[in-house]
C-alpha cells in the first residue's frame, strides 16, 4: 500500500490487487514483464493502473500520480 498526494492536494491510497481485473487482461498481455494491477482511490475517484511488480518501492511519487491521472482520462 502507498499513499500519494497530487498537485490539487488530493490524497490517493493505492493497493495492489490480487489479480488483474478481467477488463484489463488484454492490455496487461501487451506489457512485458507482466504487470500487476493497482487500485488507487481518493474517496471521490477510483483508478486501476497496470504497473511493474516492484511499483511500491521503485515508482516515484510523481510518476505514480502521473500514472493515476492518465488512467482517469
Amino acid at each position: 500500500m502507498r499513499t500519494v498526494r497530487d498537485a490539487r492536494g488530493t490524497n490517493w491510497i493505492c493497493l495492489e490487487l490480487p489479480e488483474v481485473p478481467v477488463e484489463y487482461v488484454a492490455a496487461a498481455a501487451t506489457i512485458q514483464p507482466p504487470p500487476v494491477a493497482v487500485e488507487c482511490n481518493s474517496g471521490a475517484d477510483r483508478a486501476i493502473i497496470l504497473v511493474a511488480d516492484d511499483w511500491a518501492d521503485a515508482l516515484a511519487d510523481d510518476a505514480l500520480v502521473e500514472t493515476i491521472q492518465r488512467a482517469l482520462r
